[in-house]
């Protein structure tokens, strides 16, 4: 993915004295083009371009057209990637542990350019593997807040607006318990509502996983995100507003005590993946939020957001108790596609590391999150409720049969006809099979975003299992019992 640099003119040729240089990022499947100025001089080293590029985020951002968030942004974001934050979300200095590669050499600060001009774009890798969990969050969100207030406060405000009608000026002072929680539900109500999708991070500009700010910038043009990304997209907005709020892990059967210190393990060695830690892995599966919306407990609102087919939970605190009380905690009956599970919530009131240093990592540190999210774990593409979308990867025919094979068995055991109620398809076209026909009639949109992502989505999973090749499947959710349908859940969605 080519994300716009700091200078225009790409493809023109250089004057003398100038060089780009492209940061690469290949955990987040990202590039970033530096073009040097002549001003800076021709004894460049390593360390001069990370500098430069620092500066550079202190400079004016370019002026965009309305609803354009403008050629600076991808590159700010790429910015606080590479260098901690102040409290008051300046770049400080480069993040302890990032090392760097060019030409699949190591490199330090003080390696000098020169003699890496006459090839074109200086290519520098950016290697993650021996940074930590960073990220100062409160200066992050106000930084990535400011990068498209205005977008992000007229949407906000348009929610409240549709929702309260006159009394939104009212409800938009937040001065009261009252009338934060209207206008979290307005909201929460609209994250909700957007689709249950991984097929976004496969369009431009594209992200393996999306940072808060990115699935709100997604949801404002009709896409959504999984449960974690449109839970932090809510914790995104809290902040910015000034409301209190913290994340809730769950995940299937997870009955017992929160294994705190199993998943602080898992994420300082980053042993996501382990056999070993499966159990402890499947508590933070999900994430759901609880806002605060005053100093009074009482006032508190836990939701929901994920979508698909998981109730919108907006709860106040009585009712939520049920759910986040260890004493007396009460699991939320769902079903993945077609398999019922019991579905329990943990509350991290003193432990919110863990949430968010795991989002961190899905960021940052897990390659493929996307191929292993949409395909490993089987978050599939699109979840509408009475449609799933996924994708599978195979080699061979042989492979192929028997992947269809289980699935076929899949929907046999729900009770299912696997002629008429699941079928695989190599492109989304019409005229294949009459359940496609039907999805395509009832989602065009999301079956348009899906094409428009086809490339991108089979060169990620063939760059993750090399010698892949790929099928969508589709399963038809209409005939599970409505009481099912109203509560399911997808069981694996954070899981790594």
């Amino acid at each position: 993915m080519a994300t716009p640099g700091v200078a225009s003119g790409e493809g023109c040729s250089e004057p003398p004295g100038r060089f780009e240089c492209a940061l690469v990022d290949p955990i987040r499947n990202v590039t970033l083009k530096i073009a040097v100025p002549p001003e800076a001089g021709r004894d460049l080293t390593l360390g001069d371009v990370l500098s430069f590029s620092r500066s550079a985020d202190l400079e004016t951002p370019a002026a965009a057209e309305p609803g354009d968030p403008g050629p600076d942004l991808e590159r700010r974001r790429f910015a606080d990637g590479l260098f901690l934050l102040t409290d008051e979300g300046a770049l400080g200095e480069l993040i302890p542990g990032l090392r760097f590669r060019i030409g699949g050499r190591a490199c330090d600060l003080d390696h000098r350019l020169d003699g890496e001009r006459a090839a074109g774009p200086v290519r520098i890798e950016i290697d993650r593997a021996h940074t930590g969990y960073t990220r100062n969050w409160p200066a992050y969100l106000s930084r990535r807040w400011k990068l498209r207030a205005d977008a992000y406060s007229r949407f906000v405000e348009s929610l409240v607006e549709a929702a309260c009608a006159r009394e939104a000026g009212s409800v938009l002072r937040l001065d009261a318990p009252d009338r934060v929680r209207r206008f979290l539900a307005a909201v929460a109500g609209r994250i909700y509502a957007a689709p249950y999708e991984t097929y976004s991070r496969y369009l431009e500009p594209g992200a393996p996983f999306k940072s808060c700010d990115q699935t709100l910038d997604r949801i404002l043009e009709g896409d959504g995100g999984n449960c974690a990304e449109k839970a932090m997209a809510l914790y995104f907005i809290a902040h910015a507003y000034g409301i209190q709020a913290e994340m809730v892990l769950g995940g299937e059967e997870a009955a017992g005590k929160f294994p705190s210190r199993a998943l602080r393990s898992i994420l300082d060695q980053r042993t996501f993946d382990s056999e070993a830690t499966r159990d402890a892995q499947r508590y933070w599966q999900h994430y759901a939020i609880l806002c605060r919306p005053s100093g009074n407990a009482e006032d508190d609102v836990f939701c929901d957001v994920a979508g698909s087919n998981i109730p919108f939970l907006f709860l106040g605190a009585e009712e939520a108790s049920t759910y986040l009380d260890p004493d007396r905690r009460a699991p939320i009956r769902v079903v993945i596609t077609l398999e019922p599970i019991r579905l329990y919530y943990h509350r991290l009131a003193r432990r919110q590391d863990l949430p968010l240093d795991l989002y961190y990592a899905m960021e940052n540190f897990i390659a493929s999150i996307d191929v292993i999210h949409t395909v490993d774990n089987e978050l599939g593409l699109l979840h509408t409720g009475d449609y799933w979308v996924g994708a599978v990867a195979y080699r061979g025919r042989r492979e192929l049969g028997r992947i269809v094979g289980e699935y076929e068995r899949f929907v046999c055991r729900a009770g299912l006809d696997p002629r008429a109620d699941v079928c695989f398809a190599r492109k989304l076209v019409s005229a294949r099979h009459p359940l496609l026909e039907r999805f395509l009639g009832a989602y065009p949109c999301g079956a348009g975003r899906i094409i428009a992502a086809d490339g991108r989505i089979r060169q990620r999973i063939n760059s993750a299992n090399p010698g892949t090749q790929m099928y969508y499947v589709i399963i038809n959710l209409q005939k599970m019992p409505a009481h099912h349908r109203q509560e399911r859940i997808p069981a694996k969605a954070t899981r790594s």
